[in-house]
């Protein structure tokens, strides 16, 4: 489980490749799996997301460049949200 702990984005064959490398016995990744099932850790798959294109970029960079000199006075009148539009 120090491996898991070590590195969270760990994949179950590495993680059973690098316990097999430095134990004296194997464990398959249908083990590992178990094992980390049992210990109460998650695994999770990470969400793809798609990358930022060209268009993307500039407009971020626009957009920053519009906001640069606001100070905190001006922050305080933007309502924020945790919410994207397509959820």
């Amino acid at each position: 489980m120090r491996i898991l702990k070590r590195d969270r984005r760990a994949t179950l064959p590495h993680i059973a490749a690098d316990f097999n490398d430095g134990a004296s016995t194997s464990a398959s990744v249908r083990t590992v799996q178990r094992t980390v099932i049992n210990t109460g850790s998650q695994i999770r798959r990470p969400t793809r997301v798609p990358l930022l294109t060209a268009r993307h970029k500039a407009l971020l960079l626009s957009w920053s460049r519009q906001h640069y000199l606001w100070t905190a006075d001006d922050w305080k009148h933007v309502t924020w949200s945790e919410y994207a539009n397509n959820q």
